[in-house]
């Protein structure tokens, strides 16, 4: 045993990638984003025009609690992985800054009533109990868009911010899903939902800012590489959920006449 010499491999196997410019990798995201993500929500035109059954509504508004309470608390890892933390008052920080300020504005520190809160008070509103909304078990697409999305927040910052913030909130706020839902409710259910309203406005400014903070981060082909797979997942997912979602509609009952 004495006489054993141990040998490491040499891991230095000098495996390079192409780094691409930063705009020509921003419009290969784009496109990632257009051929995978096909299909779009038919709940939210439905809510629109007030055909969705009240029932569907309470099982859709279940999915969106899911959501806020499973998010709300992931942004502290962005918050924490930002990658200028250091500068020299963190007013001057960029990637903080926005992180802070959207976790801030999330649980309602920034004016807006918490996110979490708002979605509970929607539940109440369509008579769902605090038990039922606790109890959900949401759709398996939805349960694999979340946690594969909090995955990537975990794993890196750039990762993090690519899922969430760019394929996340970029995303979602050039749906228009959220005007659509509060109107839609407002009009066809009789209530007035803050959370729509707060999110018609709120998404689309951490969108832009998402696009803005990615434009930063993607200068590396290590990095580059991260994040397009990221995205490429997270939209694979996204897409998923709103296959699953619409079979909703093709169950007895789903839709009903429009009410005003």
């Amino acid at each position: 045993m004495a006489d054993e010499i141990r040998e490491f491999k040499d891991i230095r196997v000098g495996l390079t990638r192409e780094t691409l410019p930063v705009d020509e990798f921003m419009a290969e995201l784009n496109g990632i984003q257009s051929s995978v993500c096909v299909t779009r929500n038919q709940l939210w035109s439905h809510v629109a025009d007030g055909t969705l059954s009240e029932e569907c509504l309470r099982r859709f508004c279940k999915e969106y609690y899911f959501l806020g309470v499973t998010y709300t608390g992931e942004f502290a890892s962005l918050v924490a992985n930002a990658p200028d933390p250091d500068a020299l008052t963190l007013e001057q920080s960029e990637h903080f800054a926005h992180w802070i300020q959207n976790l801030a504005d999330e649980t309602g520190y920034a004016g807006d009533a918490n996110h979490v809160t708002m979605k509970v008070e929607w539940a109440r509103m369509l008579g769902i109990s605090d038990e039922d909304l606790l109890s959900y078990v949401p759709e398996p697409a939805t349960l694999g868009a979340v946690l594969g999305t909090m995955y990537y927040m975990r794993r890196s910052y750039e990762e993090g911010l690519a899922a969430f913030g760019w394929a996340g909130e970029r995303f979602a706020a050039s749906t228009g899903y959220a005007q659509l839902m509060y109107e839609g409710l407002r009009d066809h259910y009789g209530i007035e939902v803050p959370n729509f309203a707060v999110h018609a406005y709120a998404e689309a400014d951490h969108g832009d800012a998402a696009d803005y903070l990615l434009r930063q981060v993607v200068t590396t082909a290590a990095v580059q590489h991260r994040v397009r797979k990221a995205v490429r997942h997270v939209f694979t997912l996204r897409n998923a959920r709103a296959q699953a979602l619409n079979l909703w509609l093709e169950e007895p009952g789903a839709l009903r006449s429009a009410q005003r």
